[in-house]
């Protein structure tokens, strides 16, 4: 039976397989879609083991760069974000690399109301990552020309920074602490992304925060929900976008990558919010 993966470490909690599985299901495929745990690392070993009916890889954290590495050839996006979130395989045990990321956050604040910002508009990322480079990416496709990277250090070494300077982006580098710094990029945003994982988002000073009450929040987390970073931007008023949009609209990109075939993101969704227990 044809299969395809969702990999990285932790794997456990990704709601992938809801998404893949329900497609599979509309466009008529008897295909399978399972989680799979690979550590740091392990990704080109994995890979080399793979089976004839392997038809694709969702890839997590934390192996979007080794993806990329692992690409015999990649996409413009996956070479100027630096990561790979989706591998298909390709003649004589060659891998094609795609980031489907960068759709999956335009179209989930897209989803949320934000398909036509106001010009000029600023834009604030928690985060410095891998996650952070492809969301730089989305706020630029959706128009956003002021854009604030917090992070817990104003050292310009991570990712997101990387990317900016392959795209030509002006960001301004805030670190955490900087609380009144903080709080000026935060009350002129209009769309605010954390690509910050749950667990650490308990380091930041969010009870010293303030996001506006006009901006629209995606948070790239959705295990455990809500995030702590999600119950401060509702608290302030904000509108929240949960994670697992983002994830729907990355996973259909991925499943016309694997099949071939488009599938509406609408179709899917019941099938995502049963597994998260959220109704419309």
């Amino acid at each position: 039976m044809p299969y395809c993966l969702v990999v990285g470490d932790p794997i456990a909690h990704s709601l992938s397989p809801a998404i893949h599985l329900a497609a599979y299901r509309e466009l008529g495929l008897n295909w399978d879609f399972r989680r799979q745990r690979v550590r740091s690392g392990m990704l080109s070993a994995f890979l080399a083991g793979a089976d004839t009916q392997l038809r694709g890889l969702a890839v997590t954290m934390p192996l979007k760069p080794e993806a990329l590495q692992a690409a015999t050839f990649a996409d413009g996006l996956a070479r100027v974000t630096g990561a790979v979130n989706t591998l298909v395989p390709a003649a004589g045990g060659d891998w094609t690399g795609f980031n489907t990321d960068v759709r999956g956050i335009v179209e989930a604040f897209r989803y949320g109301g934000a398909a036509n910002p106001p010009s000029g508009a600023s834009a604030v990322i928690f985060g410095s990552g891998s996650t952070a480079a492809s969301s730089l990416a989305a706020f630029s496709e959706l128009g956003m020309k002021e854009l604030t990277v917090i992070s817990r250090t104003t050292a310009q070494t991570g990712a997101a920074f990387l990317v900016a300077q392959r795209m030509g982006l002006s960001v301004r580098a805030v670190a955490w602490h900087q609380v009144e710094a903080v709080n000026r990029a935060l009350s002129a945003a209009g769309l605010v992304m954390s690509t910050v994982p749950a667990p650490a988002q308990d380091d930041l000073p969010l009870v010293t925060l303030q996001i506006g009450p006009h901006a629209v929040f995606l948070d790239a987390a959705y295990a455990p929900w809500p995030t702590p970073l999600a119950s401060w931007a509702q608290a302030c008023g904000a509108q929240v976008i949960p994670g697992w949009e983002m994830l729907l609209h990355q996973g259909v990109a991925q499943v016309k990558l694997f099949t071939g075939q488009e599938v509406n993101a609408a179709i899917l969704r019941p099938a995502l919010h049963k597994c998260v227990n959220f109704a419309d």
